[in-house]
C-alpha cells in the first residue's frame, strides 16, 4: 500500500533526529524550505511536521520557528518504520562525526525520492559489531544493503556473512572493494587525488613531504599508494622515515604530548605534511603549533574530504569528496542494480584540488 507523502516526509525528519543528524535544540528548516528540497506543498510539509510535534520529536517556538525536542536525544537510533521490502539497510562505521552525517544525508534523501525507508545500523568500524550487524539485517526482508565495510584494508574476517550477502541480495560498497567479490564500489579516485596533492605540494618548491596515514582502511592505503606515485612521477625519493601510520583507535592518542617524539621524528626536515583526511589535519595543526611550528610559515599541510571547517583554523587546502553526492549515487546505483543484477554501478568521483591557505609557496 502506497504511504502518504506527509508520513515519508516525518519518517524521515524522525531518522534524522533519531541519528543525530539534526540534534537537540537545532532548528529545522521553514516549511517553505522543506518544500522546495522535496518538490512536495506546504500543506504536506505543515502536516508532517504537527505530526513530529504530537510524537515529541519537534517543538514549535512562537515568532522563532520549529526545533528540534530536547527530549529527541535519548530516542533510539532505529528504522524510521516497520522493515518490509521498501527498506534499504544501510551499514557505516559512525553516523554522527566527520563525513558521515553529509553521506547519510544523501542517501537518505535519495532513498526518501524512491519511497523506500532506511534501516541504519552502525559497526563502530568494530568486526565482532559488523558481524552482529549483518546477521541481523540478513534476518530481515529488505531490498538491498550499502555498506562501508569494516577494517577494509584487513584480510575480510566476516568472509561467509558477505558471501550470503552477494547471493541473496543486491549489495553497494562505498569507499572500498572487496577482491573476489562481485560487489560494484561507490567512492573517490583516493590514490589520483593524493598524488594530485603532492604534485601541487613540488609545485610550490616543496621537496621533503611527510605523510600520515590510516592504515586498516582502504581509503588510507590507497591514498599511501597516491603519495608513493606522486614522489614517483616529481623524480623524488620517498623516506620511510617520514610517514607515520595509524589504526583507528590510535587517532585520539596519537597527537598528544605522550606521542609528541613519534611525530616529531616523522616531520624532521620536511616542509611539508600530507594527511590522511581533514580530521587528522584537524589535530596536526594544533600539535604544530604547540611544538612552535606555524602554518603555512614554517610547515605546510594539507588533506583530504574537505569536511573541516573551524575557526580556530587557517582554510585548509584539501581534496573534494562529494559526501552527500556519494551517498546518493550509491543509492542509485543500488536500485540500478535491483532492476538489472548485471548491470556495472562501480564508480570513482574524479579528485578535485580544493585551494586555499594551508600550502606555502617556497618559489615566490
Amino acid at each position: 500500500m502506497p504511504r502518504f507523502k506527509y508520513v515519508l516526509l516525518s519518517d524521515r525528519l524522525k531518522s534524522e533526529i533519531n541519528l543525530g543528524i539534526r540534534p537537540p535544540g537545532k532548528q529545522i528548516p521553514t516549511e517553505e524550505e522543506l518544500a522546495s528540497r522535496y518538490s512536495l506543498s506546504r500543506n504536506t510539509v505543515r502536516q508532517a511536521i504537527s505530526l513530529l510535534v504530537e510524537e515529541g520529536y519537534l517543538v514549535r517556538v512562537q515568532g522563532s520557528g520549529t526545533f528540534v525536542a530536547e527530549k529527541a536525544a535519548a530516542a533510539p537510533v532505529r528504522p524510521a518504520s516497520p522493515v518490509n521490502s521498501k527498506s534499504i539497510g544501510v551499514v557505516l562505521p559512525r553516523c554522527t562525526n566527520y563525513i558521515y552525517p553529509e553521506v547519510v544525508m544523501g542517501i537518505s534523501e535519495s532513498l526518501f525520492e524512491h519511497e523506500y525507508a532506511m534501516v541504519y545500523r552502525i559497526t563502530a568500524n568494530r568486526i565482532a559489531k559488523e558481524r552482529q550487524v549483518l546477521s541481523e539485517l540478513l534476518s530481515t526482508n529488505i531490498a538491498g544493503l550499502i555498506i562501508e565495510p569494516t577494517r577494509s584494508a584487513w584480510p575480510l574476517l566476516n568472509e561467509d556473512l558477505y558471501r550470503e550477502i552477494e547471493s541473496r541480495m543486491p549489495c553497494v560498497l562505498t569507499h572500498a572493494a572487496l577482491p573476489g567479490f562481485n560487489f560494484p564500489t561507490i567512492g573517490v579516485s583516493d590514490a589520483e587525488g593524493a598524488a594530485l596533492m603532492i604534485d601541487h605540494f613540488v609545485a610550490n618548491g616543496h621537496q621533503r613531504i611527510a605523510g600520515i596515514f590510516k592504515s586498516d582502511e582502504q581509503t588510507g592505503t590507497g591514498r599511501f599508494r597516491g603519495y608513493g606515485a606522486g614522489h614517483a612521477r616529481n623524480h623524488l625519493q620517498v623516506d620511510e622515515n617520514n610517514l607515520l601510520f595509524f589504526v583507528d583507535e590510535e587517532l585520539e592518542t596519537l597527537f598528544t604530548d605522550a606521542n609528541a617524539h613519534r611525530v616529531l621524528k616523522a616531520l624532521e626536515g620536511c616542509t611539508a605534511v600530507f594527511c590522511h583526511n581533514d580530521e587528522v589535519v584537524s589535530r596536526v595543526y594544533p600539535f604544530l603549533e604547540r611544538h612552535g611550528r606555524r602554518v603555512p610559515d614554517d610547515i605546510s599541510i594539507a588533506g583530504f574530504d574537505d569536511s573541516i571547517d573551524r575557526q580556530d583554523l587557517k582554510p585548509l587546502t584539501t581534496i573534494e569528496n562529494p559526501k552527500s553526492g556519494l551517498g546518493r549515487a550509491a543509492v542509485e546505483a543500488l536500485f540500478t542494480l535491483i532492476e538489472n543484477p548485471e548491470a556495472d554501478v562501480s564508480m570513482r568521483f574524479p579528485p578535485k584540488l580544493i585551494l586555499r591557505d594551508t600550502v606555502k609557496n617556497l618559489n615566490a
